[in-house]
């Protein structure tokens, strides 16, 4: 007889007043709570800035990357194995924690791309949410819950927007097509649109429905990923790692990575 996924109950320990916990994860195993197929009695939301990996649910595979959102309501079931290189942030909240007049997916899970101009927004919030959970300060607990509903909010309004990360075929193409060529100099929402075969009219269309952001946002989003990455990882001087993510122009890199 086949096991029934496990359901895990909220840990109360290292929580902020019983019923939140805030963490960040980097490069480490992601399925915290169960190795495989399981479910919580609570909310987890998952919001990625590094990497790229896949969540499994019964039935699917969601591919996710930096900027995505995934949010697992009480009972719904999903395997996080597949997100064990990426880097992120993780809030695990009860439902008393939602504001009333807010709703959230319930049953199943909900992906949500978080427009690259809010990113940095997002960061810093969950940064300040973490920190703040994991503090005896005064107003610690009262800041924590305020954090959290502003990321509700948030979310909630991206879900409402339809910036949903339930990428088509076509989409995925793209962002395929992106991952291989980002680093060509001059790349062009025509040039991605021609190597797909469609016109670059449908391919922005179509991208931006079901992603929320526009192909020339993924090409920015995928050359910042790179230059982050050779900024921790390597020692080589800024206008190679502008050569490496795609610019030509050292100071025009810059200032592309200091907006985003």
């Amino acid at each position: 007889m086949k096991a029934r996924p496990p359901i895990v109950a909220f840990r109360t320990r290292d929580s902020a007043g019983g019923s939140l916990r805030a963490y960040r994860r980097e490069s480490t195993p992601w399925p915290h709570h169960a190795a495989h197929m399981h479910g919580h009695r609570f909310f987890v939301l998952n919001y990625y800035d590094r990497g790229e990996g896949q969540v499994r649910l019964p039935g699917e595979v969601k591919t996710v990357s930096s900027g995505h959102v995934f949010l697992a309501p009480p009972a719904a079931l999903h395997d996080t194995a597949g997100i064990a290189k990426m880097g992120g942030w993780i809030v695990e909240f009860t439902a008393d924690l939602i504001p009333p007049t807010l709703s959230l997916p319930a049953g199943a899970p909900a992906f949500a791309v978080v427009p690259l101009a809010e990113r940095a927004a997002w960061t810093a919030r969950l940064t300040r949410l973490v920190k703040e959970a994991g503090s005896a300060r005064l107003g610690s607990l009262e800041a924590t819950r305020a954090l959290l509903q502003l990321v509700l909010i948030d979310l909630a309004r991206l879900l409402t927007s339809g910036a949903t990360a339930d990428a088509g075929p076509l989409s995925r193409e793209v962002m395929a097509l992106i991952k291989r060529r980002y680093a060509e100099p001059g790349l062009s929402l025509s040039q991605v649109a021609r190597a797909a075969g469609r016109s670059a009219s449908h391919v922005s269309h179509v991208v931006r429905e079901e992603t929320g952001m526009t192909v020339l946002e993924w090409i920015t989003e995928r050359r910042m990923e790179e230059a982050r990455r050779r900024l921790r990882e390597t020692d080589e001087d800024v206008s190679i790692i502008a050569e490496r993510a795609g610019y030509e122009d050292p100071a025009y890199f810059a200032r592309v990575f200091r907006r985003v």
